[in-house]
């Protein structure tokens, strides 16, 4: 078996820690799943996106873990498909009038933003969360919205989940007033 993947974290230019995530196809995100030794059997029952999105905040957890006051951390991610493979997945339920069998299970992970959910369920998180699709990654988008999450929140974990050529991409980081830089 070939599995083709890569995660991590790595701090960028003004000093926060990235967590990211690259797989070549979904069978390689339950081999990282695995890899992080994560108990959380609802992971399998995921779509990608949340999948994926999921993983990102799990390894950014491991260098936050019991930093975070989960009654004020919010969630945040920005993708520029959304939940559209699980949409077009959930077509294939409803399109042939003979065989038309609508699956709630796949049903709900139409919404986009059920991957802050997971990640909010998984750490007891309790803050705002949002889910934003974006044609183009805009970094003073995303510092903005951070900043007004920040109102209300003490901490916000950004993530930014695509499907680049097929495979999956996500990154996670926290953000806080005192690291709010762009």
């Amino acid at each position: 078996m070939d599995l083709k993947f890569r995660y991590g974290c790595r701090i960028d230019d003004y000093g926060r820690k990235v967590s990211y995530i690259e797989a070549a196809d979904s069978e390689c995100l339950g081999y990282v799943y695995r890899e992080l030794h994560l108990n959380y059997p609802k992971f399998f029952k995921m779509d990608d996106l949340s999948k994926v999105g999921f993983l990102a905040v799990e390894r950014l957890m491991i260098e936050y873990a019991n930093l975070l006051d989960v009654k004020t951390t919010g969630v945040v991610f920005f993708s520029k498909e959304a939940s559209l493979p699980t949409d077009r997945h959930f077509e294939e339920t409803i399109c042939d009038t003979e065989k038309f069998f609508p699956s709630p299970s796949i049903f709900v992970y139409t919404l986009p933003n059920i991957v802050c959910g997971e990640v909010c369920i998984r750490h007891g998180f309790q803050g705002e969360t949002s889910f934003y699709v974006l044609e183009n990654y805009d970094v003073d988008v995303v510092k903005n919205i951070c900043c007004d999450m920040l109102a209300n929140n003490s901490a916000v974990i950004c993530g930014v989940v695509d499907f680049p050529d097929g495979g999956f991409s996500a990154q996670a980081e926290v953000f806080m007033a005192e690291n709010l830089k762009i």
